[in-house]
């Protein structure tokens, strides 16, 4: 009984550090993808067309035109989301699910 308590107290621990090492890497790729992101606030709606191809989607939701980007990354589904102003034809603001950066 005792050797199983010691086994059962060392997966603990060893599936507690592994937890984190994937928490800060999901952290990682999120501001990585941020940052990426980030490039296109301000900019035309062309300039994101240019770089990313046609979008997947466009919704019209008042008062944004938002282009929907989804990509498969094995059995995930990323979505990139990009808030349009229709009036002045730029991008204000972003959201991202499920994209992975390495």
């Amino acid at each position: 009984m005792n050797i199983f308590k010691k086994l059962t107290i060392l997966s603990l621990i060893f599936f507690t550090t592994q937890c984190g090492y994937v928490d800060k890497e999901i952290t990682k790729s999120q501001e990585k993808e941020k940052s990426i992101l980030e490039q296109y606030l301000g900019k035309k709606s062309s300039s994101l067309k240019e770089r990313l191809g046609e979008p997947t989607n466009i919704i019209f939701n008042s008062p944004y035109k938002i282009y929907v980007y989804k990509k498969s990354q094995l059995i995930i589904t990323c979505e990139r989301r990009f808030y349009i102003n229709p009036k002045k034809d730029i991008v204000e603001k972003f959201d991202s699910q499920n994209c992975i950066n390495k």
